[in-house]
């Protein structure tokens, strides 16, 4: 056998063992262009060996089919580009193929385009000539425009990240395989293609690997076993047959007449024994490493399915990581609530994680648009890379990075691990494989679904111990909490602080629902930053708080309730909404074992300890101890001085409308009628007593503001100008600062301040609509307007009760609360309310 033969063979024997291997992969499009190179490389490589080996039925029939493979292989190499770089199929791309098949049979008929080469013998051989003339320039021009319109491909590719690289090579081979046809000539009969072609599919074979389109076990099947088997068995059988026949002749003379299927026997024993070679050999090298993998991977997958703790998750991320893939630098990032990822855990607690990455880091754009491991050699040739800041790149150089692995449920994002360098491993720095790729891919869809689902618990659990509105903990476990801290506690010291709100009931009724969440939550906020990481802050109940403090001291446990006491004092004194009523708290201390000697006695101490501030007057800290209250306010005859509070102020409301009345006698006459329409309705709808006078000094002081407009303005005859209008309206805010400032009074600024508010928003100084005006500020606005209709003014004379009614009617719903307005008039129509006619020469 020649060499040149030897040449062929293994050529097609290496094709033959691609193919085989890549007919039992999964398919993909790459896959498919790839299987359908080799089939045409072996077209042109199995012809050219029977060809040279003038197999039956002849030389130039295996030519033509060697030709046929030749004329192919730059349609097929094209189809593989194309979808290598990811360009559309087109219709048009066929015109490739077809002038390609025409050629090839135009020659198998005619010999036009190449002829069969001649035999010539040559020092006891047989040589192929070939007699090339003008015409083979046609086949070759066309695979020429085949391979440019190729290279144009993949030059407009060039343009997606990372794409440069990876086509390179492939455009390498396919120069290499071109060159190698065409020096074929000069060669003289030496199958110079063939070793372009073996190099063409070496470069394919390696870009495919290194695009992570396959794995290297693949090539290790039992099929491709064999064929190594058969092959190696074939090649010595081939040389060793006859020697081994003429070896048994001479000298076993009795097995002569059986030599050949002795030779038979020990080929096919050959054949089996060097294919569990091979398989061992192949086991040990591929296939174990990858059982060792997965035997990790299903260990990791039970650990988790097992957990539902973060950290415990991440740490076994980590060390399954570490343990399989030789990587000693791990860290891993968690979104949080607000999108950022911040590094959460890391293969070693010395390890800097003080780093983050905000959901519109480059990085975490690209992503949530992939699905797979990065690395970071990849990552570098991107945009997003690029518009990293240098300091960010230079972490990521800082820290080794060389892969990137997202943690994606579905197209959520919930999580990043950045892996450091691979370990050496002897002598050699390894990289990461394609097999480790596939791994790790295969971690993040366990792991993904792992994390998230511990976020999930976390929540849950969370918010099954948390209060929905203030974030501290609830009630129930509160008790947990406390039980726990009393037994580690009991015999040093364990101080409980309960804050009661005071007068929060009025605080809703005054400013809504709303305002009175927003008071909780800060004062949730100021207690939690007070007491910090020193104990347990609890929502105890509706406006109750609760303090847990180990190990804590009365005096300490004092100290604290004072300093929370003053800031939730100031907390409406420093806010941007100044007519928000001063907010206080009463608060019970108890402690153990000083004055409790159980759990329950310990929570009922400091309970009753709250209702003796309550009682002694709100706004006050005290102190159970052995059954005696100690109060640190001793103030004798609070309880007096607390007894009636709107009693006391009467002299004061009435010193400012007679101020207003010696300006102008309208305004003080119409704020006493206001009160009058606005106490009727309050009692109507079932509000306190409490409540009532409340309402009624709001009505007296809401135009107190007045005193400070011109009395030109007030007292205009006619329409008012624009300025004249915004100065009227003014009044409001003027009202509001007077009454700022007088003591314990703020209590009326609700109503004052929202009186001229509408009902579909659009009133004024505020805009606010429907049910978040304060109760008092809807009632003020039914009662003012109604006596501003039925008053005689200035500019208009008094309108009858029915007009006024009338007009009441139409505003329900748009200026007037929908509700009121019904109840106000039935009682007008019953006579509950008696309106007060009087003339006034007042404007509003």
């Amino acid at each position: 056998m020649s060499s040149f033969v030897f040449i062929s063979i293994t050529a097609l024997y290496f094709y033959a063992f691609l193919m085989l291997a890549f007919l039992t992969a999964k398919k993909s499009k790459l896959i498919t262009d790839f299987i359908a190179v080799l089939f045409t490389m072996i077209l042109w490589t199995g012809g050219s060996l029977l060809m040279r080996l003038q197999a039956w039925p002849g030389y130039r029939l295996w030519y033509h089919f060697s030709l046929a493979g030749i004329w192919l292989v730059p349609y097929a190499y094209f189809c593989f580009i194309r979808d290598f770089c990811g360009q559309p199929a087109r219709a048009r791309h066929r015109i490739w193929l077809v002038l390609s098949l025409a050629g090839c049979l135009v020659n198998l008929k005619t010999g036009w385009l190449l002829a069969a080469p001649r035999l010539v013998e040559a020092k006891g051989g047989v040589r192929f000539v070939y007699d090339m003339k003008w015409q083979v320039g046609i086949m070759y021009g066309l695979c020429l425009l085949i391979v440019l319109h190729t290279m144009a491909m993949a030059v407009r590719s060039r343009k997606k990240p990372g794409m440069t690289s990876r086509v390179l090579p492939l455009l390498f081979g396919e120069m290499l395989l071109f060159l190698g046809n065409l020096a074929l000539p000069v060669f003289n009969g030496f199958p110079i293609d063939i070793l372009a072609g073996i190099g063409n599919a070496v470069v394919m074979f390696y870009t495919l690997y290194t695009r992570r389109v396959f794995r290297l076990t693949m090539l290790v099947s039992r099929v491709n076993c064999y064929v190594i088997a058969m092959g190696i068995s074939v090649v010595a059988f081939y040389n060793l047959a006859q020697s081994l026949d003429a070896l048994i002749r001479v000298e076993i003379p009795m097995l002569a007449s059986s030599s050949v299927m002795i030779v038979a026997v020990l080929t096919m024993l050959a054949t089996m024994l060097i294919y569990f070679i091979t398989r061992r050999f192949f086991d040990q090298l591929f296939v174990k490493e990858e059982i060792s993998q997965t035997e990790r991977l299903g260990e990791y997958t039970t650990q988790v399915s097992r957990s539902l703790r973060l950290n415990e998750i991440l740490g076994a991320l980590v060390d399954v990581i570490r343990d399989t893939l030789n990587v000693k630098k791990i860290y891993i990032c968690i979104r949080e609530a607000d999108g950022s990822y911040p590094a959460t855990y890391s293969s070693s607690p010395l390890d800097d994680r003080n780093f983050s990455m905000d959901q519109g880091h480059p990085m975490v754009a690209w992503l949530r648009s992939h699905d797979t491991c990065l690395l970071l050699r990849d990552f570098r040739r991107t945009v997003e890379y690029k518009s990293m800041w240098e300091d960010e790149k230079h972490r990521l150089d800082t820290m080794k990075i060389e892969c990137i692995l997202p943690l994606k449920d579905n197209h959520d994002l919930v999580g990043i691990v950045l892996l450091g360098r691979k370990e050496k491993k002897g002598k050699f720095q390894w990289g990461y494989t394609v097999e480790d790729i596939s791994f790790l891919n295969s971690l993040e869809s366990v792991s993904s679904i792992a994390v998230k689902n511990s976020r999930l618990y976390e929540k849950a659990y969370l918010e099954a111990r948390t209060d929905e509105l203030t974030g501290l903990l609830n009630r129930k476990y509160f008790y947990e909490v406390l039980e726990e801290n009393y037994e580690k506690c009991r015999k040093t010291s364990l101080t409980l602080v309960i804050f009661n709100v005071d007068d929060f009931k009025l605080y809703n009724q005054l400013y809504g629902n709303n305002e009175g969440d927003k008071a909780l939550v800060h004062i949730a906020q100021i207690i939690k930053g007070t007491v910090g990481s020193n104990g347990y802050c609890a929502r105890y109940s509706g406006k109750e708080f609760a303090a847990i403090l180990p190990d804590y001291d009365i005096y300490s446990a004092q100290n604290l309730a004072e300093n929370i006491s003053r800031q939730i004092q100031n907390m409406n004194r420093n806010s941007s909404d100044t007519y928000l009523k001063t907010l206080t708290v009463s608060c019970g201390i108890c402690a153990v074992p000083y004055a409790a000697s159980s759990l329950n006695e310990l929570v009922s101490n400091a309970d009753r300890a709250v209702y003796h501030v309550k009682r002694s007057g709100k706004n006050g800290i005290l102190v159970y101890s052995d059954g005696i209250i100690g109060r640190r306010d001793t103030d004798e005859g609070l309880e007096k001085k607390h007894k009636s509070m709107y009693s006391e102020y009467a002299p004061t409301i009435y010193a400012l409308t007679a101020a207003i009345d010696a300006k102008d006698h309208y305004t003080f006459q119409h704020s006493k009628n206001v009160a009058y329409y606005a106490e009727a309705i309050a009692r109507a709808i079932g509000t306190s007593d409490e409540y009532r006078e409340i309402l009624k000094e709001a009505a007296l002081l809401h135009d107190i503001g007045k005193i400070g407009i011109p009395e030109n303005i007030l007292n205009k005859e006619g329409k008012l100008t624009d300025e004249e209008y915004d100065a009227m309206k003014r009044h409001v805010e003027s009202s509001v600062e007077i009454i700022r400032h007088l003591p314990s009074m703020d209590y009326v600024i609700p109503a004052v301040l929202g009186h001229h508010e509408r009902f579909d928003g659009k009133g004024y100084p505020r805009r606010i609509a429907g049910k978040d005006i304060p109760l008092a500020a809807r009632i003020l606005c039914v009662a003012d307007s109604f006596d501003a209709m039925v008053s005689k003014r200035c500019y208009k004379p008094s309108m009858s009760v029915e007009f006024a009614v009338g007009e009441l009617e139409k505003g329900a719903g748009s200026q007037f609360d929908p509700e009121l307005v019904p109840l106000f008039i039935e009682m007008i129509g019953n006579g509950t309310v008696v309106p007060v006619i009087e003339e006034g020469l007042m404007k509003e």
